[in-house]
């Protein structure tokens, strides 16, 4: 049985070491793509505010946050810059999804007033 060494190796720069770099440029690749998909799903939830476009506009935007998400954390135990582009990517898209007029889907009925009345306090 050999002998288990419990030090630890210093991980900085593990992405430029060889046998990680194609995990590492895979990883970064999903990023990129997730990044494309999310500005992607914005556009169409954003500009398409109703019908199926609209709808799987939404769907594909909380896949590609879900994908950022994962993809950036993969990113992180490379020690990889595109965790840090994949996080900032996600706070911009949350941004842009909440910022703005947007109609949204309303379910519930909205009643007119038809008077007001005012009572004296006390």
């Amino acid at each position: 049985m050999p002998f288990l060494s419990l030090h630890t190796v210093p991980t900085e720069g593990v992405c430029m070491v060889s046998p990680g770099i194609l995990n590492c440029a895979w990883s970064e690749l999903v990023v990129v793509l997730f990044q494309v998909v999310g500005v992607v799903a914005l556009c169409l939830n954003r500009l398409i505010s109703a019908g199926r476009w609209a709808e799987r506009g939404r769907i594909a935007f909380v896949v590609a946050l879900i994908g950022l998400g994962v993809a950036g954390a993969c990113c992180g135990q490379h020690d990889s810059e595109f965790a840090l582009f994949a996080g900032v990517s996600m706070t911009l898209l949350l941004i842009g999804m909440t910022l703005g007029s947007g109609q949204g889907c309303s379910t519930a009925t909205v009643l007119p007033i038809t008077s007001a009345e005012v009572y004296p306090v006390g």
